[in-house]
Formats: C-alpha cells, structure tokens, sequence
C-alpha cells in the first residue's frame, strides 16, 4: 500500500475509533445502570403509557385518555413500534432493548458531526468535533432514558450535514432531503422548525441567491413527511393544527418566574391560560422592573443552559477524576464556542452557518423555561466552532514553533 493511500485512510480509521469508543461509553453505561418503576419519571412515563394506550385503544393521548396533539408522534411512534415488536409484559426487558438500541442509533451522529466539520472546516476539525460528541456526558447519559434526545440528535445532525451541502451549491435533491429531514425533526422536536430557514436566508444574504427552487423542492419534502400528522389532526378534530396544540403554555410560563423565586402560583392558574397569563406577567415585569425581566430573559437564561451538564446518575458511574475532566472539556466547549463565534464569524464565512443555527436555537429556547437539557441540541454547534478554534491554533503555534526553530538553528 502506497504512502499516499496510507495518508488518506487516516481520518477514517480515526473516526472508526472515535465511534468505537462513542459506542463503548454507551453501552457500558446503559449496562451497568439500575432500572426499575422508580427510574421512570416525568415524560418517560407519559410516553410509555401513550404507546402502550396507542396500542391497546387506538388513542394517541399525552396525559390523558382523549385525542389530543400535545406532543407530536414521531418518538411516542418509535416507542410503540418497539412494543409492538417485542410486547411490553414485562415492561423493563423491551425498554432495555430500547436503551440498548439507542446506543448504536447515536453513532450516526458522530459521522454526520464530522462530516460537517470535514465540509465546513476539514477533516481534522471534524475529528475533534466528533471526538467531543462521543464522551460528552449528557450525549452518553441519554442514551438510558426514554426520551427523545438521541434520535432527535442523529436527525438533527443529519439535517445540519443536508443543509451544509445545500449551501456549497447541492442540488434539488439535497434541498429535498434536508427538507425530509427536518420534517422527521419536528416530529420528534417541534423547536427544530425555524431552522428550516436557516440556509436559504444565508444563500441570500451572502451570495445574493434566492433559491426558489430549492426550497419549494425542500417545502415539498417536508409536507409529506408531516402529512399523516395533519390529516390525522384534521380527521380528529377538524382544524388545522401543524405541530401541537395544548403543551406550550406551561413551558413558557414557566419561564416567567425570573431566577426561579417561586412568582408564580399554579393553583390558581387555569391549564389552558397559561400562555396568556405568561404574556401578562412579561408586560407587568417589563413595565414594573424591566431591568430585572431584562437580565433574566437573556443573560439569565442564558448561564442556566450552559453552566452545568444535564447528567443525571452519569457522575457515580465514572470516576471522579474523569468526571471532573469532562466537567472542564464542557466549560471549554461553551466557553470557546461561543467566543470564537463573537470574534470571528464576521471574518470565517463557514463559522456563519453553525452560529446562525447556534442563535436560531437558543432564541427558541430564551422563549421558555431555562433547564440544561435544552443545550443538548446546541451542542454540536459549539463543538465545531471550538474544534476549529482549537485546530487553528495549534497549527498556529505549530508553525511559530518552526519557524522559532530555523531561527535558532540559523544563528547557530
């Protein structure tokens, strides 16, 4: 085998290892947890019980037993299809192949991570991205939970490397599939949405390209895929109802109560006022401590995302020195990302489709409750923008240090 072909196998046996260690950390996690009913809280529970209604009534229901559209289907269908295959009596052994299966169905997104990172920037700044993504605890930490976090991630990453093609002048077909694809995103997690957008304002405003045809083609893609979920709405309660309907409200109210003091009084708010008593409590706080409501809608917030890790049980599976480790590797990630992404995306064209994405996002998630679950899908932006920090630097001092070198040897 030539040197040359050596030389160009290098990032995919890297990569090969990184997924490998990505899928050991995994598993060994997932294995060497305790489940039981206890384990189970909160929208895991509603999501079992709503495959297991779905499959016994035909009711699609969250947190009851009537139609409704409060979540959208894509994750509680997953969960049913696995039901299905494999029953739920006993409930814990079909979960544990669900835990299991998530495992392997997170390594996509390593690959998609480095690809875009490889397209954006180069194959080594993909490798380091990815490199991130694989040990991250909250990526290893999810893949327990029955939730909706890892498939969302290998679609949504998916979705990033579609839509990066489409700005390096991808076809009709690659307009169609990131449309595809962002349609089983908002299936999955309807947030995701305004980022449908992303690339074609880009397109616009840096190449003065108005990419009709492709995002008609990518419209197209995308109402097919949501298509079963309208219709059904439609049939169900004869309205037009895109994405959900009734669950918004507590989320966003939630997010109202600045640096959580307990403002809010819960009994005495109905269920379906609560994004209009949200509305009323921003306009009172605007109009009576606006510097308060200020700090609390944007720099408040915004620390709770990323000052820590959505881990869970994570930390006492490991130990305590790799933990700490991965605690400064997440401050370097946040840190890094986003002060690369304030210098120097005037300046680095490919930095401006990761961080339009990075602040699409999060001005979503400024709308409601501030928990740091919600900076799982921000992730991956501040983990390229930091690689290439980090690649560009060292090959910065890389060639100081040689030129320092030839200095020296010069003089003597």
């Amino acid at each position: 085998m030539s040197f040359r072909r050596v030389a160009s196998c290098w990032p995919s046996v890297l990569l090969a290892v990184i997924v490998a260690v990505g899928c050991y950390l995994r598993l060994r996690f997932v294995m060497r947890m305790e489940y039981g009913p206890e384990s189970l809280i909160g929208d895991q529970t509603e999501y079992i019980r709503l495959a297991i209604q779905l499959l016994e009534k035909g009711i699609y229901a969250y947190r009851d037993t009537t139609p409704n559209t409060m979540v959208t289907p894509g994750w509680p269908m997953i969960v049913a299809g696995f039901f299905k295959l494999f029953g739920y009596e006993p409930l814990e052994r079909t979960l544990m192949i669900i835990r299991v299966w998530q495992c392997f169905f997170a390594l996509p997104a390593l690959w998609f991570i480095y690809a875009i990172g490889k397209r954006l920037f180069g194959p080594l700044t993909g490798l380091l991205a990815a490199g991130f993504a694989a040990v991250y605890p909250p990526y290893v930490y999810s893949a327990s939970l029955i939730l909706t976090e890892v498939p969302f991630l290998t679609f949504f990453t998916a979705l990033l490397y579609a839509q990066t093609r489409v700005l390096q002048g991808g076809g009709r077909r690659d307009h169609g599939i990131a449309g595809m694809l962002l349609g089983i995103c908002v299936l999955i997690r309807p947030n995701v949405l305004p980022l449908g957008v992303v690339p074609y304002v880009l397109l616009y405003v840096q190449d003065k390209r108005a990419e009709w045809r492709g995002a008609l083609a990518a419209a197209a893609c995308f109402t097919l895929v949501m298509l079963p979920w309208w219709v059904r709405n439609w049939v169900t309660f004869h309205e037009f109802i895109p994405i959900a309907k009734g669950e918004v409200g507590n989320p966003f109210l939630g997010g109202t109560d600045p640096y959580f003091r307990g403002t809010i009084d819960w009994s005495r708010i109905n269920e379906k006022e609560q994004f209009q008593e949200g509305l009323r409590r921003i306009q009172a706080g605007l109009r009576e401590d606006p510097w308060l409501w200020i700090r609390w809608m944007t720099a408040g917030k915004f620390f709770i995302f990323f000052k820590s890790m959505w881990v869970g049980d994570y930390p006492g599976t490991v130990p305590g020195w790799y933990y700490a480790a991965m605690v400064r590797l997440h401050r370097y990630i946040v840190v890094i990302g986003w002060v690369a992404a304030a210098l120097l995306t005037p300046w680095i064209r490919p930095f401006r489709f990761p961080v339009l994405t990075l602040l699409t996002f999060l001005a979503v998630h400024m709308i409601f409750i501030p928990v740091n679950r919600y900076a799982y899908g921000m992730m991956p932006m501040l983990m390229l923008l930091t690689a290439h920090f980090a690649v560009q630097g060292g090959m910065l001092a890389w060639t100081a240090g040689k030129g320092a070198g030839r200095l020296v040897a010069q003089r003597r």
